[in-house]
């Protein structure tokens, strides 16, 4: 736990509780600690429209206005909170209903320190069998419901019409496949990106090029990506359309390539070695639904044995995806919804 917890606990603490007795903060919340927040839970949201939105600081409040969502600020001291990342330090009050959910698909990395999760009352993972492997690491409040970000790639909200005009817009040429590299943050020791980011051109005139980086990603490589030739680096969190463009996805150990794998895209992943928080059985099953390289010169190759193990590599990402995901028919957001009504009782 962060030491930031115990030292707002007990002023944190006496402040929820005299709303209680002042009969204020009759409420529930959502939290953002990021604009990305809002995207992976508005699928929820939408469900649940009397909680409130808090926003972690001026700026989050500032891009979300800027959506049309109004917010409220830190510190806040609501009934109960949902929130989509290990932020439950900031609401340290014992008697608050606190639900949590996953930020990203699956875990791509070892999950973090047992006592981040278990702060919460509840934490929805995205299959029974992530929350199976949760509980063998000591959480112990684990929900396997799905992962509602996915719904909109299901459920027919992002039509072919929508992707024919997105393609147009981009500009990307019908004549082309088209390639999404994607690469988790540097930071980690898990990211490829140092391997490809500044080799983009050697591949443009032969394929459309998409690119999505962690938002952590250091400057000096968003920055070449930005201004490489032919590229179109993807600005909005919401990369779920991006994905559906996409004819190969090319990754490292992101957790992004848990929705190219739910969205039945072929893979090529860098192998890592000795990466920092990554867990074996993820690596078995990168090894099973995506094809292995070393190097950006075997890129083509790669591509080529795509092509050759299509319908191999398709049936292997779908026994993955029945591990990683529960319900991918576009009912997730529903689902986590009706859960979180049901525990607080709204």
């Amino acid at each position: 736990m962060v030491l930031s917890y115990y030292l707002l606990k007990y002023p944190y603490s006496l402040m929820w509780g005299m709303q209680r007795l002042l009969g204020r903060g009759d409420y529930y919340a959502a939290y953002c600690g990021d604009v990305m927040d809002y995207h992976i839970m508005e699928p929820v949201l939408k469900y649940l429209p009397e909680l409130k939105i808090i926003s972690k600081n001026k700026k989050i409040q500032n891009f979300l206005a800027a959506l049309g969502v109004k917010s409220t600020r830190l510190p806040t001291f609501p009934r109960g909170v949902l929130m989509c990342r290990l932020a439950g330090h900031k609401f340290p009050a014992d008697g608050m209903k606190k639900i949590g959910m996953r930020h990203g698909p699956f875990h791509f990395k070892a999950l973090s320190d047992k006592a981040n999760y278990n702060i919460f009352d509840h934490f929805i993972f995205t299959s029974e069998h992530e929350a199976e492997l949760a509980a063998k690491a000591g959480i112990i409040n684990g929900e396997g419901i799905g992962y509602p970000k996915l719904d909109k790639a299901f459920d027919g909200k992002i039509s072919t019409c929508f992707l024919d005009n997105l393609s147009a817009q981009l500009g990307l040429s019908p004549e082309k496949r088209t390639l999404l590299f994607t690469a988790t943050w540097e930071g980690s020791q898990m990211s490829a990106i140092d391997k490809w980011f500044d080799r983009l051109t050697e591949l443009k005139d032969d394929y459309n090029l998409l690119v999505s980086l962690h938002p952590w990603t250091g400057e000096s490589y968003r920055e070449k990506v930005k201004n490489t030739a032919g590229v179109h680096y993807i600005e909005s969190y919401d990369t779920t359309p991006y994905i559906m463009l996409a004819d190969i996805c090319i990754g490292d150990t992101s957790s992004m390539l848990g929705e190219c794998c739910a969205l039945d895209k072929p893979m090529i992943t860098f192998r890592m070695n000795n990466a920092g928080r990554m867990v074996d059985y993820v690596i078995e099953m990168l090894e099973r639904i995506s094809v292995r390289i070393e190097r950006f010169e075997e890129i083509s190759g790669a591509i080529a044995s795509c092509d050759a193990r299509a319908e191999e590599m398709s049936r292997e990402r779908e026994t993955a995806n029945e591990l990683m995901f529960s319900n991918l028919d576009g009912s997730a957001g529903k689902k986590v919804a009706d859960f979180i009504r049901a525990k607080w009782g709204i």
